[in-house]
């Protein structure tokens, strides 16, 4: 009878999971709803959702089912976690049912496989101190005024949040939808912002790495770019070296968190190394006259290959996500620039003041972030302006 049980109302049942935010960003409280029917006339199966979480949490969850009855819906909760930025695998949705007596059971499948994206939480910034010249067009931007200089791309269809001054009224005529007129500046293409991935230099415990916080600097400084108007190359100092060119608008935006989502450190060939190969033999850098770079750590020929840049007349700037405030003996360390921390791979990285002055007197603007800085107050003020208002540290 438990067997019969089994295997004639395991197949009539069904499950569902849906997630709370459903686009979530790092730092949300991520909660997966199972709902499991039984749409058997017969009652009694009690119906177990092994690995039901995938890697989404530390470790993996279990949801377990009281008996069900008749026709009956249960709906069970994980427990909530913080969401990790990344793209997260959960698995087919497998259930294990048996009877009450627990003598007979059957597994079955129940779902597919789930592909879950968690962008990184971005500061939404006014001005930025790497750019202090293009605080007042962020404004002007917003309000749809096109900067002088400007040529015409194209028209494309209008998306939500976009300005309306900038629809073009004789195609949304013709068309019956909102058009937009695209312009574009001829010196758009001239910015970068590169992104240092390299494994051995990422310190700290997930999801609170100085690799995590240089992810949500950069992005956060890309998308300020985009809000005034200017394209922008973001370069991934990774495994594959990726490029990508990042529009205004809203799908430049949209495009950005999907790059930075999928970002990983694993970069093995130090950054120094592949910035001035990058220079030398490779079209991604070459044209760029304006770049913004977020590293991991600063050594000496990393400095010496910025300071060739900038005697190049190249514009240069860096956020250096300071190690020392991520590392074990961060809470005793009285300032993240002279503290020492091993790596993950064993690596010795060290904050050297001395590089920040030799790198301020080429005229390479500098800006030092810590584990517990306020992202959005931090890249707004110039270093200058940080220094007095946080005091000594």
């Amino acid at each position: 009878m438990s067997w019969l049980l089994v295997a004639v109302t395991s197949r009539k049942l069904t499950a569902t999971r849906t997630l709370s935010p459903n686009e979530p960003t790092s730092g949300d409280d991520l909660v997966i709803t199972f709902r499991v029917t039984n749409d058997s006339q017969i009652p009694g199966l009690q119906v177990t959702l092994p690995n039901a979480t995938g890697d989404l949490g530390a470790r993996d969850e279990t949801i377990e089912f009281a008996s069900l009855g008749s026709l009956q819906q249960r709906a069970a909760r994980s427990t909530p976690q913080p969401a990790r930025r990344g793209v997260h695998h959960l698995p087919a949705l497998w259930a294990q049912a048996e009877d009450p007596l627990g003598l007979a059971h059957t597994r079955r499948r129940l779902g597919e496989p789930l592909d879950l994206t968690v962008y990184p939480k971005l500061a939404d910034l006014r001005s930025c101190a790497l750019f202090a010249d293009l605080g007042m067009r962020r404004g002007l931007g917003r309000r749809g005024i096109v900067r002088s200089g400007s040529e015409f791309r194209g028209i494309r269809p209008h998306n939500p949040g976009e300005p309306l001054s900038r629809i073009d009224w004789k195609s949304t005529a013709k068309t019956g939808n909102l058009m937009l007129r695209e312009m574009d500046d001829p010196a758009s293409g001239d910015l970068t912002v590169l992104l240092d991935a390299t494994a051995s230099q990422v310190v700290g415990d997930q999801p609170q790495t100085n690799f995590e916080l240089a992810v949500q600097a950069a992005g956060s400084v890309a998308d300020f770019i985009l809000g005034t108007g200017r394209s922008v190359n973001l370069l991934l100092h990774d495994s594959r070296e990726r490029s990508t060119r990042l529009a205004p608008g809203f799908n430049g935006h949209c495009e950005l968190l999907d790059v930075l989502a999928q970002a990983t450190p694993s970069a093995k060939a130090p950054l120094a190394a592949s910035l001035q190969s990058l220079r030398s033999h490779d079209d991604r850098l070459a044209s760029t006259q304006i770049l913004a770079l977020v590293a991991l750590s600063l050594d000496r020929e990393l400095a010496r290959v910025l300071i060739a840049l900038r005697r190049e007349g190249l514009q240069v700037s860096v956020i250096h996500v300071g190690a020392g405030s991520f590392g074990a003996e961060a809470a005793g360390a009285p300032s993240a620039r002279s503290s020492v921390v091993s790596g993950s791979a064993g690596a010795r990285a060290a904050d050297d003041p001395a590089l920040l002055v030799s790198l301020a007197a080429a005229g390479v603007l500098c800006l030092t972030l810590r584990r517990d800085d306020d992202l959005r107050t931090a890249l707004s003020f110039t270093p200058t302006e940080r220094s007095l208002a946080m005091g000594p540290r």
